[in-house]
């Protein structure tokens, strides 16, 4: 009887918990057809509780999915960032920090604990950090473009391996994988694999 209430409960709590990350979900993103709806998951609404978004712009539609995506993301967008995302996408556990924009082709997919962080976030002078760290304290957050970056770029049928770094400033050709491992600080083209730190072009796929 016991272990049937804590059952009991553990579903009603798990319920509630799910509808408050669902409404908030759908006010800071915009979503296609089937999210996070593949059969892998026992509970296709319980998957939404591993996407987790941090929104800055105050707009839903800077963060766009396509349809069929099934990911576990933990995104923040700072206030002059966007967020675009194709169809038929997979990430498993990957963070985003972007403060510019993210473009994203169809078909990719993400191995675990990928990283797309857009910023080079603090400056090199001692002094401009000296600064920064007194507005963190007051404020929360640096607001966007402020220490550089840029656009990354990924094209589609794109396969970003485990433990990967995608920096900005960087365009990832349609069809290229990337090895596990490696960080991505220059453009790669189209059809290849790269693999390295930082990422060099190792093959042509055909």
């Amino acid at each position: 009887m016991f272990k049937y209430l804590i059952e009991i409960i553990r579903k009603y709590y798990n319920y509630n918990n799910l509808k408050t990350h669902k409404k908030f979900l759908l006010q800071n993103c915009v979503v296609g057809e089937n999210f996070c709806k593949s059969p892998v998951y026992k509970n296709n609404e319980m998957q939404l509780l591993n996407v987790k978004i941090v929104n800055k712009t105050g707009d839903k539609n800077k963060i766009k999915f396509g349809s069929h995506c099934n990911v576990t993301v933990n995104i923040f967008l700072n206030t002059k960032g966007s967020i675009t995302v194709g169809d038929y996408v997979y990430m498993n556990s990957v963070h985003m920090r972007i403060d510019h924009n993210l473009k994203i082709g169809s078909h990719c997919l993400f191995g675990p604990n990928v990283k797309l962080w857009d910023t080079k976030n603090h400056p090199l002078s001692s002094a401009e950090r000296h600064r920064q760290c007194e507005y963190i304290a007051h404020h929360g957050f640096i607001d966007s473009y402020e220490a550089g970056g840029g656009d990354i770029t990924i094209g589609d049928d794109v396969w970003i391996g485990m433990d990967v770094i995608i920096i900005g400033e960087v365009k990832i050709g349609k069809g290229s994988v990337i090895a596990a491992g490696s960080i991505v600080t220059k453009s790669i083209p189209e059809n290849v694999l790269a693999a390295g730190v930082p990422a060099k072009v190792i093959r042509r796929i055909d």
